[in-house]
């Protein structure tokens, strides 16, 4: 896939008033998502999806978002020039996928799955709609308000994203912090103020196959995970601020429920805002009966063995920023395929067994290329680069690469979202190394009745999540 690189004054001519000109037009996604069923059938749930997409609530949230942006995604899409083959209901598959209308807009690691039906296959892929997502209303409300304050936010060369007033932005309100990010540390910023793009996240359970390189399914474990948002909380109970989290921004939990030998395994991370604090990080391991205490060197271990999921890919990135540690570019901007956010009427992707795909959507998004480098030489990848929408500000894929540069892991992953709040959990995840030829593929039953008051404090304290079941 082509990158175009940013030359230092396209962000500035792309923008007007700290917005990019581009008219928003959340009507259009809707409108051609209608075509696109009427033209295709319903599938496995399009109609609900595209019922919730254009109601009244879902509208009005996502105008005034495009406000604040001063653009939206189909809006963004009516003045690309992008190849005429490249419009819902193409078919993708190995027939076409070196097709040089396509190549500019596939990643070559998603392109060879279509190639390699002996390991981790995927037959085809249906090109959908290019809708329009957004973060939930309380993150529009707070946002709104910074910006009509004038609000400043302040990303320090020590690591820290900081209020006016010299506050921890993340552990004391909810706005996102850089609608328009102008460079990679602004980006990253935004991509972690996403967060879960909720209060709450409940999983019960979260499935992760591990399929080997025969395409075999070598294990599957399954645990409860747990999220949560610790201030500027407007969408789910209990509002403001968690009692006792001072200074934390979010926390999350997880127990393992199978195989048997792993079973009560379980883990605690909490993330401090202060870039000199080191996360409240522990796990407890049942074989030997102890728990131990993890520092962030340990986020690059597996959360059990095979997997190819790390600590440090919780929600896709959670690592401290750290300037002395890490460079942070933006280095290019594109449109580029991804799963859809439909996993709260239907699964984007449906497998052919355990370790291969039979069928998965993929829509077009308008993203811009962040890389995130290693100057240590100590850590797991010596680059990341992610592909952040510009109007969710969360990764449409991932490429991750190994200490000798070599590319190692691919993520792409649909999330469960709700266009009516725009509150948001995640339904499917495709993680694959290149390397290994290793697969962790992960569903996610995402728990949303009883989501204010569950999870409950006790799963955030290592003691008492060890006892759980």
């Amino acid at each position: 896939m082509k990158i175009r690189t940013m030359a230092a004054g396209l962000i500035a001519a792309l923008t007007l008033g700290g917005a990019q000109v581009a008219l928003a037009s959340p009507e259009d996604g809707v409108a051609a998502w209608k075509a696109f069923v009427a033209q295709n059938g319903d599938g496995a749930g399009r109609s609900k999806f595209v019922d919730a997409l254009g109601s009244p609530e879902a509208l009005a949230i996502a105008k005034r978002w495009a406000a604040l942006r001063g653009y939206d995604a189909p809006g963004l899409l009516a003045q690309a020039k992008l190849p005429p083959e490249l419009k819902p209901g193409t078919v993708i598959n190995a027939s076409n996928v070196d097709a040089p209308w396509l190549k500019d807009f596939i990643l070559p690691a998603l392109a060879e799955r279509f190639k390699d039906s002996g390991w981790f296959g995927w037959k085809q892929a249906v090109i959908v709609p290019t809708a329009s997502y957004y973060m939930p209303k309380g993150t529009l409300e707070q946002t709104e308000d910074a910006k009509a304050k004038g609000i400043a936010f302040n990303a320090t060369p020590d690591g820290n994203l900081l209020t006016p007033d010299g506050k921890f932005a993340l552990s004391t309100q909810g706005a996102l912090p850089f609608l328009n990010p102008k460079d990679g540390l602004e980006a990253t910023w935004s991509f972690v103020a996403h967060g879960i793009a909720n209060d709450n996240l409940n999983f019960h359970p979260i499935t992760m196959d591990v399929c080997n390189s025969s395409s075999s399914l070598e294990r599957q474990y399954k645990a409860e995970l747990w999220w949560q948002k610790m201030h500027g909380r407007k969408d789910v109970a209990p509002f403001g601020d968690i009692g006792g989290m001072d200074g934390v921004v979010e926390g999350g939990a997880v127990y393992f429920t199978d195989p048997r030998d792993v079973r009560g395994l379980s883990g605690v991370r909490k993330r401090f805002a202060d870039a000199k604090k080191e996360d409240d990080f522990k796990v407890f391991v049942p074989t030997l009966k102890r728990t131990r205490i993890l520092s962030a060197t340990d986020g690059q271990d597996p959360l059990a063995a095979g997997l190819e999921l790390i600590w440090d890919d919780w929600r896709a990135y959670w690592v401290k920023t750290d300037l002395s540690k890490f460079d942070y570019k933006i280095v290019g901007e594109s449109w580029t395929l991804g799963f859809p956010q439909t996993g709260h009427f239907y699964q984007a992707a449906t497998r052919a067994g355990s370790c291969a795909v039979d069928t998965v959507e993929l829509e077009l998004r308008p993203v811009i290329i962040l890389e995130i480098s290693d100057k240590t030489g100590k850590y797991i990848y010596s680059k990341r680069r992610i592909y952040l929408d510009k109007e969710f500000y969360y990764p449409v894929a991932n490429e991750f690469f190994d200490a000798r540069g070599n590319l190692m892991r691919v993520w792409y992953d649909s999330r469960d979202w709700t266009p009516q709040t725009g509150q948001a959990q995640w339904r499917q995840v495709a993680l694959w190394n290149v390397i290994s030829k290793r697969v962790s593929w992960l569903e996610m039953q995402s728990r949303w009745q009883d989501l204010d008051t569950n999870p409950t404090p006790s799963l955030f304290d290592i003691d008492q999540l060890r006892d759980y079941k």
